[in-house]
């Protein structure tokens, strides 16, 4: 039997080799289950298995369920009807909603823009996951995400907050999450089409969605990826969820990601209060 593949700096910008090692089943404390709504922001990188990963090292069971498709709409997911039918059969302790980018992820910062239907559409399809999570006093996390400059960055900040009030969702700033990295690490490429995290931009994310779910500060440990992480071209089809489809589940490899290459991201975790701060000053 092959050893796990152990991620080296140099391997961050390259494709990732798998090992065929198996993956260790432990038996965490507590469990929880996630819900993932998105498009290829979400699946680049394949975050929801990067968020499995983190759980495991920290001795906490995350279960993932993702629905995404590129370029998709909040609103589509809906439309499709698995997410609320879903929902109402297995409720979840967190849902994170990630709108497609651009002018619908900014439209509550317009006036104008909130009088279109995609705008109005948008909105609705946070409120209804919100309120189907509620019921199950779970939480519903808004993925606030990047603009091309300070200026964007503030439409888009101004409107998650004002989705965040109109849905009684809460804001999970990614958006400030990538920032962090980029002034800890000035070197890294964060997102080298300017659109998509980088691997390290995603296990950024990774390690705040972990800390925003279970409310605990992760610690930097050896990470075992059971699923490839994957490209922005994915071939991901919004007709059932990421963990169910063939070539996206994971076939028994393992990908180590050392504890060595996660310390500075966790260091460079950034404090929600100032973070949230921040945020509330760029969009003013």
């Amino acid at each position: 039997m092959r050893r796990p593949a152990v991620l080296s700096a140099a391997l961050f910008a390259l494709s990732l080799a798998a090992s065929s090692a198996p993956a260790q089943d432990a038996a965490p404390p507590k469990a929880y289950r996630v819900m993932l709504v998105g498009n290829s922001l979400t699946y680049t990188n394949n975050l929801p298995a990067l968020l499995r990963a983190v759980g495991a090292s920290q001795g906490v069971r995350i279960e993932t369920e993702t629905w995404a498709a590129p370029g998709g709409t909040l609103a589509e997911r809906m439309q499709d009807g698995h997410v609320a039918a879903s929902l109402q059969a297995r409720p979840v302790h967190v849902a994170v909603m990630q709108e497609q980018g651009g002018k619908l992820a900014a439209c509550m910062a317009s006036a104008q823009e909130q009088r279109k239907a995609p705008c109005a559409a948008s909105l609705r399809a946070y409120e209804q996951v919100a309120a189907a999570v509620a019921k199950s006093q779970g939480k519903t996390l808004l993925f606030a995400t990047w603009g091309p400059d300070e200026r964007w960055q503030g439409r888009l900040d101004r409107s998650i907050r004002m989705i965040a009030k109109e849905s009684g969702g809460s804001m999970f700033n990614a958006a400030g999450v990538l920032a962090a990295l980029r002034e800890a690490q000035p070197g890294i490429n964060v997102l080298p089409d300017a659109t998509h995290p980088s691997i390290q931009g995603s296990l950024m994310l990774a390690l705040a969605l972990y800390r925003d779910i279970t409310g605990q500060a992760p610690v930097a440990k050896d990470l075992r990826v059971t699923a490839p992480l994957l490209p922005v071209n994915a071939a991901v089809s919004p007709d059932s969820p990421m963990e169910a489809q063939p070539g996206l589940a994971g076939d028994g490899k393992v990908t180590v990601i050392p504890a060595s290459l996660l310390a500075p991201l966790v260091a460079a975790l950034p404090d929600p209060a100032k973070q949230a701060d921040a945020q509330g000053r760029r969009g003013r």
